[in-house]
Formats: structure tokens, sequence, C-alpha cells
């Protein structure tokens, strides 16, 4: 059950995650027409940040999803070039996303589990890509690299730098009331 303090602190990491995504979208505006798909799905891992940081840090079923939506709603109310576009993106990575998490049951967020949830809410954006950035008239093979290369970026950057920010906290004792800095107490 979540707890006032999970949700507080989840939609606060969302708006700063919203801000930082917002922030992306300008500077990989600038990358968009010159690189191929590829290669630009290496960038879209950061969109999903809140999608994995919210869940490991409080560790509740829904989190990924939640976090994910709040993040892009500020995008978009923040001035996202992406417009509505920015909350499907949110609603779809974010379903990828707790996807990952519903796997383990919402019991596991060991390095595999964050891996495997970043690199499905690229799943997500993948079929945002196709069926509204044109990912359907780019060749299939330029797609499936598209899929891979944005699969990999979430399992990097949406999944594994997420763990990192998450274990750094926990390491300063500031997230002592979290599940995240519970785990692990018995052992020390």
């Amino acid at each position: 059950m979540w707890k006032l303090r999970d949700i507080v602190v989840a939609a606060i990491l969302s708006v700063v995650c919203g801000a930082i995504y917002l922030s992306w979208d300008l500077l990989t505006g600038v990358f968009a027409a010159a690189w191929s798909p590829i290669a630009y799905g290496l960038l879209n891992g950061l969109w999903w940040l809140a999608a994995g940081l919210v869940p490991y840090i409080i560790r509740r079923p829904g989190a990924a999803f939640f976090a994910e939506v709040v993040s892009a709603f500020c995008e978009f109310a923040f001035g996202s070039p992406y417009k509505w576009g920015a909350v499907i993106s949110g609603l779809l990575q974010g379903a990828g996303a707790e996807l990952g998490f519903a796997v383990g049951g919402w019991k596991k967020y060991n390095t595999a589990f964050m891996l495997l949830s970043g690199a499905l809410a690229g799943i997500g954006n993948s079929v945002q890509y196709y069926f509204q950035y044109g990912g359907n008239k780019v060749a299939p093979d330029l797609f499936i690299g598209y899929v891979v290369t944005t699969m990999l970026s979430g399992a990097i950057v949406g999944g594994l730098v997420p763990k990192w920010i998450g274990d750094a906290l926990k390491r300063t004792g500031s997230l002592r009331n979290f599940e995240l800095g519970k785990s692990g107490q018995a052992s020390r």
C-alpha cells in the first residue's frame, strides 16, 4: 500500500524528471534529422528515468507507470515540442517499465529487473515511434535497429542509471524511511 510520503516523493521526482525530459527534448531535437533511427535510438533511455528511479526507491506496484505519466505530463505542461505526444510516450513507456517490475511480482529490484524494466519501456517507445513518428515508413532493418538500440538505451539509462542514483541516495541515509533504504539493513 502506498503511503503519503511515497506519493509525495514520487510526485516530486516525477516533476524533476519532467523538467529533465523537456531539456532532453530540446537537445535531442538538434540530432533528430541528422541521425539514422538506429543512432537516435541510443538517446531514448533518458526519457524514462522516472520509470526506473521512483519504483526503485519506493517499491510499490504502479510506481513506474505513475512516475512516467506524471513526468510526461509535466514535460508537456513545461512546453514540450512533442505536445500531447509526450503524454502518450509516458503512458506507453510507463506501461512497459511497469511490466518489467510486474514480472518480478513487484518484489525484485535487482540489476536484472532494472535492466528488464528499462528495456521494456523501450518497447513502449518503439510502438509510438512506429505509429506516430514515422517508424512505419523506414526500412524494416532500420526499424528493428531502432528497437534494439532503444531497448539497449532503456536498459542502461532507464534501468541502471536509476539504480546507481538510488544506491547513492541510500548511502547518504536519506532514504531510510523508504523500501530501498530498509532493504539490506539486516546485513550491516
